[in-house]
């Protein structure tokens, strides 16, 4: 690979201490698209950050490539550092989760949405579930009051929030109605509640219909019935509104033209990213993502929604 970008490691501490620094990108300079620079790029760090950079060099180089831009990429030890920097203006573009997203902008963040993350070319599809066994007698959530329920942790978008609000809805109060169990993980949640120890369990689309199966071979197809879901937003792109805007719709539309299916047709995929999909072999441009779907603003108003409805200690700042 050529230019693997630079990185800049911070803690969230050090982050709150720079928020009054300007950023050093081309937005903050006043440069206009074409002209070359550099471009301020925050994401969610991973463990540590050769795994951070690994996981984004292959997009930092094609995005720069394509641009003629160099990319600052912005990584903390901790996501709170990055919805910092994005709050305090100074990243021109941002990777974040989706109730990252809607925290950020919630606290006075100037962005757009470039699109959702999206694991293969039918783009995103992340929904909640709620999962019984299929010889428990129980078709709706409504009979779940009173029971034991399998959920992952407070701040699982799948495995509580979202399921907190469709209690919620349905006027029951998810800490009062029911026994929480916070069990830590989905694999673990899903095995409680077959074995018994909960009623149901909160998690996402594919884990109850896959790999959960895949994960237990003792448990054959068909043991598990869905009584409830909801579609929850993936994670995204945005970028700063508080740029030039040809510079906004330059990052926007390189970021939606290096997708799976347009690199690997190019041939310019290494084999350690290709993947197979349902139509087709294609990239994983952005380590574990095809890369993005263009959605507009409209697509954090689920978190939105969810947030109001159970004032969530995860949708505060």
């Amino acid at each position: 690979m050529g230019h693997r970008g630079h990185i800049m490691r911070w803690t969230a501490g050090a982050a709150v201490a720079a928020l009054g620094l300007t950023a050093c990108g081309a937005g903050d300079d006043g440069g206009d698209a074409g002209d070359g620079g550099t471009l301020n790029f925050g994401v969610v760090p991973l463990e540590t950050a050769t795994e951070t950079l690994d996981n984004w060099s292959f997009f930092i180089d094609k995005f720069e490539e394509e641009t003629g831009y160099q990319i600052e990429l912005f990584e903390a030890t901790d996501p709170a550092a990055v919805i910092e920097a994005t709050i305090a203006g100074d990243l021109d573009f941002v990777q974040l989760g989706p109730f990252a997203q809607w925290i950020a902008r919630d606290n006075g963040a100037q962005l757009d949405t470039v699109g959702a993350t999206a694991p293969d070319e039918q783009g995103p599809r992340n929904e909640a579930v709620a999962a019984v066994r299929a010889d428990s007698g129980i078709e709706d959530i409504t009979q779940l009051a009173g029971e034991d329920i399998c959920f992952i942790s407070p701040g699982s978008a799948t495995g509580y929030l979202f399921g907190a609000a469709a209690f919620l809805s349905v006027g029951m109060d998810p800490e009062r109605d029911v026994n929480g169990i916070f069990v830590g993980d989905h694999a673990s949640a899903a095995r409680s509640m077959y074995d018994g120890e909960c009623a149901a369990v909160f998690t996402h689309r594919e884990y109850a219909e896959v790999i959960f199966f895949d994960d237990n071979d003792d448990v054959e197809p068909g043991a598990l019935d869905i009584i409830w879901r909801d579609e929850v937003p993936e994670g995204g792109i945005s970028v700063s509104t508080e740029i030039d805007e040809e510079l906004q719709t330059m990052i926007t539309e390189t970021i939606l033209e290096l997708n799976g299916d347009a690199i690997y047709e190019r041939g310019e995929c290494p084999d350690d990213l290709q993947a197979e999909g349902e139509t087709g072999d294609f990239c994983r441009v952005m380590g574990q993502f095809w890369g993005i779907v263009s959605e507009d603003e409209s697509y954090w108003e689920p978190i939105a929604e969810v947030c109001e409805l159970t004032d969530a200690p995860a949708c505060q700042s």
